[in-house]
């Protein structure tokens, strides 16, 4: 086959942000990118594997974008991939998780001026849903430790170390994103296959500034930029954090990278 934009795919990649994408993205052969409305979309081969890879956006909005590569790439499963939020002390940073099961929770929402300090967590949920992908032959194709359990989507950033253990106490998750459940969801809706594979940014005792949190949950790229002119503006030594940030966050993206093409083999 030439090269082209691929209308049917053996398998769809959805990632909330480019940074998280970028690196498996440059492993794919005859690669075609296309940008749908909201989502840019490459589709490639990696191997034998004809592959979509999507960049979704944060939260909610990666639904609306999966639907997009359903329609488009008609795949034969779906996996929600990126960086996560580890939940128990057993992961370090860049520990691999591929969940069995999935759930949404509305979390890390700020305290009541009467509360008891640190942030509320409210455990009304979605799910957990069971999780069929990726199946047991191509999870032995995988070098080192891979963690498997419960994956929980919150709805903002999880950035304490106690929010992160109450949370996990009270859901039993092994680690915690923000697109994962939006993502399977529209995937079982559809008919397909759905997985989630996650690389450990930030380890449980590990906290994330206030105003940091909030400049990484907000959903659009656009809104996110505008948040960090004015964030740098207030505290300028802000800057040296999300440089930081932003190379741990580099440096995760291409161990899941290397691990997804194992995978995929």
């Amino acid at each position: 086959m030439g090269q082209g934009m691929i209308d049917r795919v053996d398998v769809a990649i959805i990632f909330a942000l480019e940074l998280e994408a970028a690196p498996l993205r440059d492993r794919l052969e005859d690669a075609v990118r296309l940008q749908a409305r909201d989502t840019a979309v490459t589709t490639g081969r990696l191997g034998d594997r004809t592959v979509a890879i999507a960049v979704a956006g944060m939260g909610m909005v990666a639904a609306r974008a999966t639907r997009q590569v359903i329609d488009g790439h008609r795949p034969g499963s779906v996996i929600a991939a990126g960086l996560c939020g580890g939940l128990s002390p057993d992961l370090d940073r860049g520990a691999l998780v591929v969940a069995d099961r999935v759930a949404h929770v509305a979390a890390a929402r700020p305290p009541a001026p009467a509360g008891n300090g640190g942030e509320m967590i409210d455990l009304r949920s979605a799910g957990p849903v069971a999780l069929t992908a990726p199946d047991a032959s191509a999870l032995e194709r995988l070098s080192g430790r891979v963690w498997r359990g419960l994956v929980v989507t919150a709805d903002a950033v999880v950035a304490t170390p106690d929010a992160k253990r109450r949370l996990a106490d009270e859901t039993g998750a092994v680690c915690v994103d923000m697109e994962s459940w939006w993502i399977v969801d529209e995937a079982i809706r559809a008919g397909r296959p759905a997985g989630v594979v996650r690389a450990v940014s930030d380890t449980v005792a590990e906290a994330i500034p206030a105003d940091i949190a909030r400049l990484a949950g907000m959903p659009h790229a656009m809104r996110r930029v505008g948040a960090a002119m004015r964030l740098l503006w207030r505290r300028p030594g802000a800057i040296v954090e999300l440089a930081e940030l932003r190379d741990q966050a580099h440096r995760v993206a291409d161990g899941l990278a290397v691990r997804l093409v194992e995978l995929l083999a």
